[in-house]
């Protein structure tokens, strides 16, 4: 189960450096983000690669995605909050941060998206 969810973690490496906190990430940024979270919840495996870099494509398999879908859904799709919490610098990434908050009341996630030349190059959700 949390096995799948550690899958979506590709090419940054999680080593905290800056955080700079601003209201919202660009417009483009957004975009990737409401995508990813989109594709994700409805297990759409084209929609999810269509906005990530050629590694990330070749680290995600359709099954990867089905069983993260497959943990958030059911949750997401009762209603959730994104709170963009901030950007991380890290090894030549940019590294947005947000807070899932469910409707139903149950823990929060936190997403993490790495991006790099306008492509998703990692998301996390834990």
């Amino acid at each position: 189960m949390k096995k799948y969810i550690k899958y979506l973690v590709f090419a940054a490496a999680v080593v905290l450096t800056t955080v700079s906190a601003s209201a919202e990430p660009d417009q483009a940024t957004q975009t990737i983000f409401k995508s990813l979270m989109t594709a994700t919840v409805s297990n759409d495996y084209a929609g999810f690669i269509a906005v990530c870099d050629a590694t990330m494509k070749a680290a995600i398999s359709k099954p990867m995605l089905e069983g993260v879908s497959q943990q958030i859904a059911p949750r997401a799709k009762k209603g959730y909050e994104a709170k963009y919490l901030g950007e991380l610098s890290q090894r030549g990434y940019k590294v947005y941060l947000w807070r899932l908050r469910f409707k139903d009341g149950s823990d929060d996630i936190l997403a993490t998206l790495s991006v790099k030349d306008g492509r998703a190059s990692g998301f996390l959700l834990r």
